[in-house]
């Protein structure tokens, strides 16, 4: 149910959960930068090529004079947030970078028409190009439709006043065109973010799939073995002390026999659930197997981690139903050494880990 509502999309294409849409937006952020930072430097050059047209077609005239200052802005602009795209680190920084250039558009544009004392058909056909090229920047969809609206407000105003022969019924049909447009790219807009994050919610759903127990939701043993390669080798740059917890229920298969197996599954979910209440975030916890779990503690030394270990043991004892408060877990602890190898660590802990048992259960040893 949790799960469920995270994934909710709401009617602007986005994740309803904020946590959610930040993850998206991160793991998208490269592609949306890219697309941001190439979009804008080909707009520059058309908006450039239309300078070289009104050189040769208005270049001695008053109306180049006016004009062209505002469109460099805009050339300016584009390469400006071509370099700001390509080197953002932060989706909340390149919505921002977005917003900002939609916006130049807008009014470099409006500026642009207010420079002529008589406008053509030309300039509706360039308001719904410039509405179209908003909508393909990766903004959210509020702020284009923000934006686009009090654009084409604008320039409406600005095109029953200029506009040659143009009579009332056809400003409402380019009123209907533009609405229109602004629909469809809504619309469109809309389908395409939610299948993205259809897409992410998917991938994201296989992830899960590929490194957590099904059973107990943590880790499992292929991401554990992963994670510690990985710590290990930080261990061997850095000197960081790294240590391992390796502990399984005693008597587990007494639960199963007198309870069944349903009751049994419910004590390794619970099980499960007290301890990654327990141990911090940077820690790595993992079934290893039926009823064995793994707790893999970067930059803890050994009396620490017979400490955790310890705490864990009494918050399970605590946590226990109370048909089976009898319940103890068996611990072995042991440290990274320089001559560890991943197996001759886990060999030690294992070790250590049947010495419990064998002392009595119910013990760490490390």
């Amino acid at each position: 149910m949790e799960k469920e509502k995270n994934y909710r999309i709401s009617m602007f294409g986005e994740f309803t959960d904020q946590a959610m849409e930040d993850a998206f937006l991160a793991e998208n952020l490269s592609g949306s930068a890219r697309m941001t930072a190439y979009i804008a430097l080909v707009f520059g050059f058309i908006l450039g090529l239309f300078l070289v047209n009104s050189y040769f077609t208005e270049g001695s005239t008053p109306l180049f004079a006016r004009a062209t200052p505002i469109r460099l802005v805009f050339v300016v602009m584009s390469v400006v947030v071509f370099f700001m795209a390509k080197n953002t680190r932060n989706h909340h920084h390149l919505r921002r970078t977005i917003t900002m250039y939609q916006a130049t558009m807008a009014i470099v544009y409006f500026l642009t028409l207010m420079q002529y004392n008589s406008l053509t058909y030309f300039s509706v056909l360039g308001l719904m190009v410039i509405t179209l090229a908003m909508y393909l920047l990766p903004n959210r969809i509020a702020f284009s439709q923000i934006i686009t609206v009090l654009f084409s407000i604008l320039c409406f105003a600005e095109l029953s006043l200029k506009l040659e022969v143009m009579q009332a019924h056809e400003h409402f049909r380019i009123v209907a065109y533009q609405a229109i447009l602004l629909i469809y790219c809504n619309l469109n807009y809309l389908w395409a973010e939610t299948t993205k994050r259809k897409t992410f919610i998917a991938n994201r759903e296989l992830l899960d799939l590929s490194i957590k127990d099904p059973l107990t939701g943590i880790f499992n043993r292929k991401r554990f073995d992963d994670a510690m390669e990985e710590w290990i080798s930080v261990s061997e740059r850095s000197g960081r002390p790294l240590s391992l917890i390796l502990f399984d229920i005693d008597d587990f298969k007494g639960i199963n026999d007198n309870y069944g197996h349903i009751v049994g599954d419910g004590v390794l979910k619970d099980m499960a659930t007290t301890v990654s209440k327990s141990i911090r975030d940077t820690d790595v916890f993992a079934r290893w197997g039926g009823d064995e779990f793994a707790v893999l503690l970067p930059n803890t030394d050994l009396q620490q981690a017979q400490e955790i270990a310890e705490r864990i043991g009494t918050s399970i004892a605590h946590s226990s139903p109370d048909t089976l408060r009898n319940i103890a877990c068996s611990f072995g602890v042991a440290e990274y050494e320089d001559s560890d190898t991943k197996q001759s660590l886990l060999r030690r802990v294992d070790d250590l880990l049947l010495r419990a048992k064998a002392s009595g259960k119910g013990r760490v040893i490390s």
